[in-house]
């Protein structure tokens, strides 16, 4: 077969007279056009002449070749114009030449552009649509119903979206659906109509998913349809009452209180007002009497501790029907009670890590004092456990002025939840008629009561809002706008905007920083434009900079989950002179497009963060990155890299906050590759950044789960004396890698060069050199921060980064997690995402840092039967026991006493006085002699024989004790923590009684359907938390008891 070298002779055929030859001469050159496309180039006007000749039959064919060249010749906008011309002949194919795959990805670029915009959405050319609608077709010939989808979603086709998904497998589309219309779809408005028609494919299911469509009436925010769908399964059998309890639970954690509210009001009325939990028949456990004795001198008070009252049995009503349990459930107070009764049972604090920090930082600056009472309300947030409090009377009373305001606050965190009881804890703070207290005890109560009722605030936001009114000092009012923002979250209560507006508009700086804020929570994702306008206004008339911070983060709040509607607003931030109100802007892209991913977003900040002049908006849009991207951790990391190196420290310190806000609790190793040299960093708050997200990042993981730090290269051996550097950071560093000031390595030929002689080595230095350096990072991370902390020398920011740090990272008494991600279908839990960006404001405010306790998610599976009862029963873990259990308790280090070094004894010496004691002992006639207690005191631990009438001195044989086999599974109990990274192994015993309702098992509150419901039931014991408590002594009265028993006692000042 000949091969041709030349196009020449077949292009040469185009200017024959007869069609015929043409039409040989375009198929010859539609086969050899890959090969030859640059000659034939030359002659494509020719082969366009033929295509524009109407009377020409094969047009077709002639786009076709035209269509190829331009494609070689990098024309794609050409060679899609003439593909589109060759009709049927251009055949689109998922798998086909580059030709083909190229001019597929174009038409469909433009068809979704097109369909974009509204003006151009109705004139499509209809060969387009024809070429994008054949690939549907294809790729449902082919099963790739998700490429389908995705293709659909992006050009916003609902009708091929029906198609696909009943085309293909229903279930598993839908769940990818679901999702993909949550982090694909950027319009809002399509967004809704996916929703809508996701609520009619999930309803007309052979078995209806209930579950789904009550999410998707959340996301809708219709609470009417919400409110139908409950009733509707509540008239149904047991098991769909069961469903209906089980949408209320998940309704109740997600969704805002105005929802929430809005679908109480849309169901019938409850029958029953009783208050009793359905909780019957279970005995009640309190907790043992606690005398707690610290540091050798037991620290006695006249209180009770709190819940060692014995709680009368739980009642229940006979009257309750299902309607009521689901008007409960709605109101949260039934899973509000469960988590706490789960944290309180569950409880692992290690007060001695708090106690060690205590010992270390109490004589210093009033800022450490700060720092450990908010780790204390981390450690044991929700928990209701103020031991470490009660345990450091004298201590807690040096606290004066915004200490004791944030000291009292923090009893919010450790109550937060137990709202039955609230009032009577705080009683002793909370401002009281006729009797004056010190102001900043007050304050911190009302911001403390908040705390506990956060987001379940209905109950007493009128008492929060006549404190309010009934107080002039600033202090008082800070607190009580505190905790009416907190407690209001999202309500949209227009008479609690006004009470914390009028408070706004005195100008006091001080109370109008947190009215501010407050105004905000209350608005949250509410887009009321009078609020927006209001706050905006009143932020470009104040002088007081602290005023125009808290309407900064209040005004972004506003905007939560609105994406695109709030682009004007965010226009308006960024083009404003003021850099505060442009940080707000910032901060109104992190609020309106988070858990997105959204590309525009994205870009903005990253342009943000290069090109401002203010240092505060580049960290903020750094920081934003992690709240926009925390559906997707994974590319934080990759996206964040430079910025962690960039010169603007404050850049460095927001990729740090980005990283731990985005990659919280999945312990990802590649976030702490980039947080671990930034803990090291020369700029005092970039480690303290970087030591807080390390602690993020790696909370709820021990030391087998948290992973390793991957090996590095070792260091080029120094050949000069090391000198340390001021502030001890040399030093610091000379420790990490484990030789001393002063002393260099050997450099692997026996030479060693060093300015000064080394002092000879000790026993404990050859044991350390034979260690090696940990690479666990829990275990890197926690020896860290005790090391920050105990360096006398170390700047203060950092070591309130790495007490903050200790809080995190046993947060909640080890049962709680910072997630900030919802279950399946949630993309992102706006409690959380609200407490981390105030949080992420303690920059300039401490007291703000207790917000962060509302990202905190109790992470335990709590099982619950058709009666809301807590049933016996067992899962299985298919996971070491080892991997998720929790980290081992801090033991204190005993002293080592200094051993005498055994003296060397002879052979022939222990003969010798064998021999001596042989002939003095002439009573003694055995054929067994043994030696001087001084001689087997001399040469123990070893053992003494007589072979022969001579001593000879044996070696112990050292028994190694067999480690046991650690099973690769565990049976774990109802009512257990099981953390995020474990659910994945968790399964239900084939055998099992219970089953959940839920088809994913996503842990928390759980509804199970019971197999045998004619058996009787054993249940859990639950510890009742509403016994009346015994308060810790009030600061202002400690403070009495300290100067009595301590009067030369050093006061911290604020």
């Amino acid at each position: 077969m000949v091969h041709l070298t030349s196009a020449a002779g077949v292009i040469s055929l185009l200017d024959e007279s007869d069609d015929q030859i043409k039409v040989f001469a375009l198929k010859q050159l539609n086969s050899i056009v890959d090969v030859f496309w640059a000659e034939i180039a030359d002659a494509v006007t020719k082969i366009e002449i033929l295509y524009e000749d109407e009377g020409f039959k094969h047009r077709e064919l002639a786009a076709l070749v035209a269509s190829k060249v331009y494609h070689h010749l990098g024309e794609y906008d050409e060679s899609l114009t003439f593909a589109l011309g060759a009709g049927s002949l251009f055949e689109p194919s998922l798998k086909s030449s580059e030709y083909v795959e190229t001019i597929v990805s174009k038409c469909i670029d433009k068809y979704i552009s097109l369909r974009a915009n509204l003006e151009t959405a109705t004139t499509i050319d209809p060969r387009l649509e024809t070429v994008v609608q054949r690939m549907f077709n294809v790729c449902h010939a082919d099963g790739e119903f998700k490429q389908a989808l995705g293709i659909a979603l992006e050009a916003q086709r609902l009708d091929v979206i029906e198609e696909t998904v009943l085309k293909g497998n229903q279930g598993e589309l839908l769940t990818w659906l679901m999702d993909a219309s949550l982090s694909i779809v950027s319009s809002l408005d399509f967004r809704n109509k996916v929703l809508n028609l996701l609520v009619k494919l999930y309803g007309n299911l052979a078995e209806p998913d209930y579950i789904a469509c009550a999410i998707c009436y959340f996301h809708l925010n219709d609470a009417i349809h919400a409110a139908a769908l409950l009733q509707n399964l509540l008239s149904k059998d047991d098991y769909h009452v069961i469903l209906a309890y089980q949408i209320a639970f998940d309704l109740e954690a997600n969704a805002t209180q105005e929802f929430l509210l809005n679908v109480i009001a849309t169901l019938p009325p409850s029958t029953n007002t009783s208050t009793t939990l359905p909780l019957a028949s279970l005995s009640v456990t309190s907790p043992p009497t606690a005398t707690t004795t610290t540091g050798g001198d037991a620290m006695e008070t006249d209180e009770t501790p709190l819940l060692q009252v014995p709680a009368s049995p739980l009642v229940v009503s006979t009257t309750v029907t299902p309607l009521d349990q689901v008007h409960k459930i709605l109101s949260g107070s039934l899973s509000i009670k469960l988590h706490l009764d789960f944290l309180y049972r569950t409880n692992n604090t290690d007060l001695l890590i708090l106690k060690q920090s205590r010992v270390a930082l109490e004589s210093r600056s009033a800022v450490f004092h700060s720092a450990i009472t908010v780790a204390n309300g981390f450690s044991n947030a929700g928990t209701t456990s103020d031991e470490f409090l009660r345990q450091n009377l004298e201590w807690l009373a040096k606290a004066t002025n915004w200490t004791k305001f944030t000291a009292t606050a923090s009893l919010g965190v450790i109550h937060k939840g137990h709202i039955s009881r609230g009032k009577a804890v705080l009683a002793p703070y909370l401002p009281r008629d006729g009797i004056s207290g010190s102001p900043y005890s007050e304050g911190g109560s009302l911001f403390a009561l908040g705390l506990i009722h956060a987001n379940h605030g209905a109950d007493v936001v009128p008492f929060l809002t006549a404190a309010l009114k009934n107080t002039t000092n600033e202090v008082i009012q800070h607190g009580a706008c505190l905790g009416l923002g907190v407690a209001g979250m999202a309500s949209g209560n227009e008479s609690t905007y006004e009470d914390l507006k009028n408070v706004l508009f005195t100008d006091s700086a001080v109370a109008g920083e947190a009215a501010g804020l407050a105004m905000g929570l209350v608005n949250i994702g509410t887009a009321n434009p009078r609020a927006i306008e209001e706050m905006l206004q009143y932020a470009h008339e104040t002088q007081h900079e602290k005023i125009i911070r808290g309407l900064a983060v209040g005004i972004s709040l506003i905007m939560y989950g609105k994406e695109e509607v709030a682009d004007g607003l965010i226009e308006q931030l960024a083009a404003d002179k003021d850099p505060i109100l442009r940080y707000s802007g910032i901060y109104t892209v992190a609020m309106a497009y988070s858990g997105t991913s959204n590309n525009k977003a994205i870009a903005r900040l990253l342009h943000v963060a290069v090109s401002d002049v203010n240092d505060d908006v580049r960290r903020a849009a750094v920081t934003a990155l992690g709240f926009v991207l925390l559906r997707t951790p994974n590319q934080v990391p990759r996206i964040v890299q430079l910025l962690a190196e960039s010169y603007n420290p404050h850049v460095r310190y927001g990729a740090c906050l980005a990283l731990g806000i985005a990659c919280a609790g999945t312990a990802m190793n590649e976030a702490l590759e980039l947080l671990d040299p930034l803990t090291k960093d020369n700029v005092d708050f970039v480690r303290q950044g970087a030591l807080m997200a390390m602690a993020m990042v790696l909370v709820q993981h021990n030391e087998v789960s948290g992973g390793g730090k991957s090996a590095v290269a070792v260091p080029a051996k120094p050949t000069a004396p090391v000198v340390a550097a001021k502030g001890g950071e040399k030093k610091d560093e000379e420790k990490e890698r484990g030789f001393k000031v002063g002393e260099t390595k050997d450099d692997g030929k026996g030479k060693e060069a060093a300015s000064t002689p080394a002092p000879p080595a000790t026993k404990d230095d050859k044991k350390k050199e034979e260690e090696p350096e940990s690479t666990n990072w829990v275990e890197i991370v926690r020896k860290r921060f005790h090391t920050i902390i105990a360096d006398k020398y170390e700047e203060s920011m950092a070591i309130f980064g790495a007490v903050l740090g200790q809080g995190i990272l046993d947060a909640g008494g080890r049962n709680v997690t910072i997630s900030l991600r919802g279950p399946a279908g949630i993309s992102a839990r706006m409690s959380a995402v609200v407490g981390m960006a105030v949080f992420t404001n303690f920059w300039y405010w401490y007291p703000l840092s207790h917000f962060l306790s509302l990202a905190f998610t109790p992470t335990g599976v709590i099982g619950l039967n058709k009666d809301l009862n807590i049933p016996k029963f067992e899962l299985i873990s298919n996971a070491r026991p080892s991997l998720f259990a929790y980290p081992p308790a801090t033991k204190v280090e005993e002293k080592k006493e200094v051993e005498k070094v055994a003296t060397a004894v002879l052979s022939t010496t222990a003969k010798a006085h064998a021999r001596k004691k042989n002939k003095e002992d002439t009573s003694m006639d055995t054929d067994e002699k043994k030696p001087d207690a001084a001689v087997a005191d001399l040469v123990s631990p070893m053992t003494v024989d007589s072979v022969g009438g001579s001593f000879v001195v044996l070696e112990e044989p050292d028994e190694k004790k067999k480690k046991k086999k650690e099973p690769s599974f565990e049976v774990i109990e109802n009512l257990t923590r099981v953390v995020p990274a474990q659910l994945k192994y968790i399964k239900f015993k084939e055998s099992s009684r219970y089953v959940p309702v839920k088809k994913t098992f996503t842990g928390g509150i759980v509804l199970l359907h019971d197999k045998k419901p004619n058996e009787p039931v054993e249940l859990v014991a639950v510890s009742s938390l509403d016994a009346p408590p015994a308060p810790v002594a009030s600061v202002t009265s400690a403070s009495t008891a300290a100067s009595t028993t301590a009067p030369n006692a050093a006061s911290s000042s604020s």
